[in-house]
């Protein structure tokens, strides 16, 4: 949604380049859109940061940490409501925000920095309290080395949206800034690894168990295939040593017919020599 909502200000609202050169409705865009974004940027951060917890309270027992967690939970839930319900009431009619034109009553533009200056603080806050927590109590928990790096790496990538968060709360007060469309882009750009990297550590212990699923299937059907080709390769050697035997016999009987054939031509050659001596014995008696 954040990545829609920063490609719809790229594109349609102007981000990036000077408010001068742009129509009034596309500034009323980008000003909508903007919004829009800060909503969903502080939301995204919560539920993060919150599933991390979450996440956290699933492999440890002690009860103090565990208070911890929840504590770190619900200041995440109120500040945040807090922070949404500020915007969502920055001017009244809301519409006047974009519209800068209508008799509204506004907050004025150093309330709306400071609440984003607000923000980006407890965002900084709880990224470090998240990064900083396995060293706490991964030294008791009954877990191989293996996992212990790498719990430890996941959660040390809060250090990096911590100074990606510091970065754009330093370029805050370039929200109500009169090029904002050119100014922000910056923050913009800070804003962005802030997030994703956030989901990504977020998400990260939710795919482990897909991942040894498939991994389990892959080394199933690794070991399918070799013994189907084990089973293929002993067939095969079983019938090349069948074959062999069958061939030795059809020559063992082939020579025996041979043989048998050599006899009884022999026997045929035998008959017929006393045959003619019988003939010429009766020719001479005849004589």
């Amino acid at each position: 949604m954040g990545a829609g909502l920063i490609t719809a200000e790229v594109i349609a609202g102007g981000l990036g380049r000077h408010s001068y050169y742009l129509q009034p409705s596309q500034r009323r865009l980008f000003a909508a859109i903007g919004w829009s974004d800060w909503i969903q940027t502080f939301i995204t951060l919560m539920f993060t940061k919150i599933s991390i917890a979450l996440f956290l309270l699933r492999i440890v027992d002690s009860r103090k940490v565990r208070m911890a967690m929840y504590a770190l939970i619900g200041c995440l839930v109120f500040f945040t409501t807090i922070f949404v319900c500020l915007f969502l009431g920055v001017c009244r009619p809301l519409k006047a925000y974009w519209n800068t034109g209508m008799d509204a009553v506004c907050l004025s533009d150093n309330v709306f920095k400071n609440i984003v200056i607000a923000q980006g603080v407890l965002s900084i806050i709880t990224d470090l309290i998240c990064a900083a927590f396995p060293v706490f109590f991964l030294r008791g928990l009954q877990v191989s080395l293996r996992t212990k790096i790498g719990l430890c790496l996941l959660m040390g990538l809060g250090l990096i949206t911590a100074v990606c968060c510091a970065v754009r709360t330093g370029l805050s007060a370039a929200v109500k800034s009169p090029d904002v469309t050119w100014d922000i882009a910056a923050n913009v750009a800070w804003r962005l690894p802030e997030v994703n990297i956030g989901i990504v550590c977020a998400n990260a212990p939710a795919l482990r168990p897909v991942y040894l699923y498939f991994q389990g299937r892959l080394v199933s059907q690794q070991s399918t295939a070799y013994s189907r080709d084990k089973m293929m390769n002993s067939s095969t050697r079983k019938k090349g040593q069948d074959d062999l035997e069958n061939g030795h016999s059809n020559i063992t009987s082939g020579s025996v017919a041979t043989a048998e054939t050599a006899v009884s031509y022999e026997m045929g050659m035998v008959g017929l020599s006393r045959d003619a001596r019988w003939h010429d014995t009766n020719n001479i008696g005849n004589i």
